[in-house]
């Protein structure tokens, strides 16, 4: 099926819709320096612009409404995240979430409610308790610098045993037994039916590689403090 383009904007907090990407920066020794910042370099995927950095990705899963001025409480837009204490689900504020260095994007559908499927499957992985990944840098860069055994890659993109998702009961899902952010936010897509990074192997996926994939990808919105998509 034909990916959906989409032409709205994302000017504030108030625009975010549930799937949306948020790349930023992470701070902390732990994982901001390691083993984030340390395995980007490994890797020599890191990607900035100017102040923006994009060492760090999280998704959507809820959002207030376009049109309406940034509230927080249980009507604020929420984001799931990989952290070293697992999946997470926080509110978004504009101190932490609409700054210079944070960044967000917008990815065509292939159906109506592509994103919200990926926000929700975002949010079993909170439900779930998958787990960071502090293994997942030296791994990659394994296989960024030749080691590319089979071994290896069913290493990375060891799953979960299948379990039912939505009220479907045909639709299965097998989430990642671990996952750095990267990982998280491509296999909420990826499970929800849309190929987010290409030409690599399933869960071999780093912020910097998602970030340099999708930015400039034909049909995203981009967004962000001084962005314009």
């Amino acid at each position: 099926m034909e990916a959906r383009d989409v032409t709205e904007v994302i000017g504030s907090l108030a625009d975010l819709r549930p799937g949306d990407l948020m790349f930023s920066t992470i701070g902390g020794f732990i994982p901001g320096v390691f083993p984030v910042k340390v395995g980007m370099r490994m890797l020599g995927e890191s990607m900035r612009i100017g102040r923006r950095s994009f060492d760090h990705v999280g998704i959507v899963v809820s959002g207030q409404g376009a049109g309406l001025e940034y509230f927080s409480g249980p009507s604020a837009p929420r984001l799931v995240q990989a952290m070293p204490g697992g999946a997470e689900e926080i509110e978004m504020t504009p101190a932490t979430h609409w700054t210079d260095t944070v960044s967000y994007v917008r990815l065509p559908e292939d159906y109506p409610g592509q994103g919200a499927d990926a926000a929700a499957i975002a949010r079993l992985f909170v439900s779930e308790g998958v787990r960071y990944s502090f293994l997942s840098y030296g791994a990659l860069a394994l296989w960024k610098w030749g080691f590319k055994a089979e071994r290896l890659a069913r290493w990375i993109a060891r799953t979960q045993p299948p379990r039912r998702a939505y009220e479907h009961p045909d639709f299965l899902l097998e989430l990642p037994v671990e996952a750095i952010c990267s990982v998280l936010v491509d296999q909420c897509w990826t499970l929800a039916g849309h190929e987010v990074v290409t030409g690599t192997r399933p869960q071999i996926v780093t912020p910097g590689m998602l970030a340099m994939q999708v930015w400039n990808r034909p049909g995203v919105v981009r967004g962000g403090d001084g962005v314009l998509g």
